[in-house]
């Protein structure tokens, strides 16, 4: 593709906006430089918005000069909806992106089976183990993970498969001259190195938080199915699944407890028919990525004999019973079991030596 004719779907990008749908305005003419051609033409004219109009006679190739120019600062490359390598996922749904911006392995973007995993900012430990068990399997298979580089549970993801030596993408909602959250420049650039990061939105465009609920599209289109492992009832995790749901993509949701409010999107999801998601063979098998996968592999080598552990005493045996998946505070614990302070921070220290609690965040507890 010519840079002449990237310049033209740059400005067929910025008449058109972030989010806007494009596949009935590409019917009228077939190509963006038609369009620039006719701007006139009645079809066209009567499929745009007022704001579009109005950018339309505000827009010309001269801004679509100076981003290709930005670009090549940032060593960014532009994949308009028409190059070879825009991902062919991305391409079937009404309102895809007119133009990618990407650094990494543009190559990745098709030919891959792609899962994303989506989750909460601000997980619990539960969450946090569940998306690096599914995130590791999903890797044993080579499945590349698409997530948005966010806070909480989208690090997670990315950080789990490229310890596994997976590639991940990352969709951003910010330009590639910022990286939201700052302190994720350096998995950012991990992510560059080995696989690749993705954004619709210009370098040098001005942040927009509503950039980021527009970006959660790309993600649940990238993916051959989207796995939400933590959710509030009301949050960006939710409307992805929404988004997943809305282009006909596999929903899965890692079931949760009822007492927490990270679940509750979860478990709402599976209430609406989400296929339940146990673990990374539950992705695995409903894809067919490989159909034995489901099946546990047995390992014929006899196990060493384990000595039983030591009995407990009657204190950590009533602490131990009131432990479970969900952590607990040390005056919620105290509350539950009746003893004394004194009492419950020996009862716990004998279940952390025996392996069978274990402290987190919070100075909380949660059964091993």
């Amino acid at each position: 593709m010519t840079q002449q004719e990237i310049a033209y779907w740059l400005w067929f990008a910025a008449v058109m906006g972030i989010g806007a749908e494009i596949d009935g305005i590409l019917s009228v003419c077939g190509s963006p430089e038609v369009l620039f051609r006719e701007k006139e033409n009645k079809e066209f004219l009567k499929r745009l918005t007022p704001k579009q109009r109005q950018r339309l006679q505000m827009v010309d190739l001269k801004q679509a000069e100076e981003i290709i120019k930005h670009c090549s600062c940032y060593n960014v490359k532009i994949l308009p909806f028409a190059h070879p390598q825009y991902p062919q996922l991305l391409r079937e749904i009404p309102n895809a992106p007119a133009v990618l911006y990407c650094s990494g392995k543009t190559e990745l973007l098709n030919g891959s089976r792609m899962v994303a995993m989506v989750g909460s900012r601000r997980p619990s430990p539960y969450g946090i183990q569940a998306a690096e068990e599914i995130a590791k399997g999903l890797a044993k298979y080579n499945v590349i993970v698409v997530s948005g580089l966010a806070d909480g549970l989208d690090s997670v993801a990315h950080k789990t498969v490229l310890k596994e030596g997976v590639p991940t993408i990352a969709v951003m909602g910010t330009g590639h001259n910022l990286c939201y959250p700052p302190a994720n420049a350096k998995l950012r650039l991990e992510i560059e190195q080995n696989g690749v990061v993705i954004s619709e939105i210009p370098p040098e465009a001005s942040a927009n938080k509503s950039f980021f609920a527009l970006r959660n599209r790309i993600i649940a289109a990238l993916g051959e199915g989207v796995c939400v492992v933590e959710a509030r009832k009301i949050s960006g995790t939710m409307q992805t699944a929404n988004y997943a749901r809305k282009y006909g993509r596999n929903l899965f949701s890692v079931p949760g407890s009822i007492f927490s409010m990270l679940s509750q999107g979860t478990n709402e999801l599976l209430k609406k028919g989400a296929i339940p998601c146990l673990d990374a063979f539950s992705i695995l098998h409903t894809l067919g990525i490989d159909e034995m996968a489901h099946l546990p592999t047995v390992d014929p080598v006899i196990q060493e004999f384990e000595p039983p552990l030591p009995a407990l005493s009657q204190d950590a045996q009533t602490v131990f019973a009131i432990l479970g998946a969900t952590p607990k505070s040390v005056a919620v614990l105290a509350e539950e079991s009746g003893l004394a302070i004194w009492q419950l921070g020996s009862a716990l220290t004998e279940l952390e030596l025996c392996g069978k609690a274990v402290q987190v965040a919070g100075r909380q507890y949660l059964r091993a």
